[in-house]
Formats: C-alpha cells, sequence, structure tokens
C-alpha cells in the first residue's frame, strides 16, 4: 500500500529537498509513502543481521525505474537478480544523486517518470568492480567509493526499502 504525500507535510519537504540537491529543475507531480510492513520487517531483520558485524550504515539513495516495475517493487522488493549491468558488482543499485537515477526512469504514455527514494543499508562496504560477485560473508554492498560511496550496490533482496515513490515529469526540465 502507499498514501500520497502532502505537499504541507513534511515528508514532502525533505523528499523534494533531497531530489533538488542534485536535480534542481526536476518537476515533481507527487510522492507517495510506501507502507509494506512484510518489506520493512524483512529490511529490520536485515539490519539486525548486518549490526552484528558493527557497521550498520545506512543512507536514502534513490531507484530510478519503469512505470510497470513500481507496483512490483513496492510489493515485492528488490530483486538482484533482475540487473543486467554490473559496472560496481552484481545486485540491485542506488544512488546518491536522483540526477543519477533519471537516466534509469521510461517515461510512460503520459510523459510521467519515476523513482525511489530508498533506505539502503550499506553495512561494511567493499570497492565495487565489473561483474563482482559480493562476499556476503564479510561485506554487506558494494560502492563506487569506500570514502564517500554515490552509488552502491545490495546484493540482498532485503537490503533496501523502497520507502517514497516519486512521480516526474522529466521532459520539463
Amino acid at each position: 500500500m502507499s498514501r500520497y504525500v502532502e505537499m504541507s507535510e513534511p515528508a514532502y519537504e525533505i523528499v523534494s529537498k533531497r531530489i533538488r540537491e542534485s536535480y534542481p529543475n526536476s518537476c515533481i507531480c507527487w510522492i507517495e509513502e510506501n507502507t509494506n510492513a512484510d518489506l520493512l520487517v524483512a529490511y529490520e531483520n536485515r539490519k539486525q543481521q548486518i549490526s552484528t558485524r558493527g557497521n550498520i550504515n545506512e543512507v536514502q539513495f534513490f531507484h530510478g525505474t519503469k512505470e510497470d516495475i513500481i507496483s512490483k517493487i513496492a510489493m515485492e522488493g528488490f530483486d538482484p537478480a533482475f540487473n543486467r549491468v554490473s559496472a560496481y558488482g552484481k545486485g540491485t543499485y542506488f544512488a546518491k544523486n536522483a540526477s543519477y537515477s533519471l537516466n534509469y526512469m521510461k517515461p510512460n504514455k503520459e510523459d510521467i517518470s519515476f523513482m525511489f527514494l530508498c533506505d539502503v543499508l550499506l553495512g561494511n562496504s567493499c570497492k565495487g568492480s565489473l561483474n563482482l560477485t559480493i562476499d556476503v560473508t564479510t561485506h554487506d554492498s558494494a560502492v563506487d567509493n569506500t570514502a564517500n560511496p554515490t552509488i552502491a550496490v545490495t546484493p540482498y533482496a532485503d537490503g533496501a526499502y523502497p520507502r517514497y515513490i516519486i512521480a516526474f515529469h522529466k521532459g520539463a526540465i
């Protein structure tokens, strides 16, 4: 389930501000908060498992996608096997900057594109590389830069929670 976030709500301001940090001319149509108790429990369980190693390192990163995938992700979560390009490793990709996720947003017939703002568990990250299979006995994610990650890859289906769905008029740049 999801609910529309009203423009008067603090969450709308927080999410839109994060988007505009890297995508200043964005034309946001609406923001929805995804409320999926099963996915959230799985995410919290993964966070607990990661915490036993010490470093949770949780961030909010973006994930751009096509409209027909939005509902599937909101209901079932991310499928790391779905990724076809493994520049930093095998898994589901997330970006610190909304502008990076624009490349993965495909507009629908009404010229509306979608992305998620997700809670992502980085845990103990390793430096990503082409086609890397992340060794989950020692690492929880791969990143482009271990000191200041802007791209993160999680090998876990429950390594990210799709918290917000954002709809854009992408062509209104």
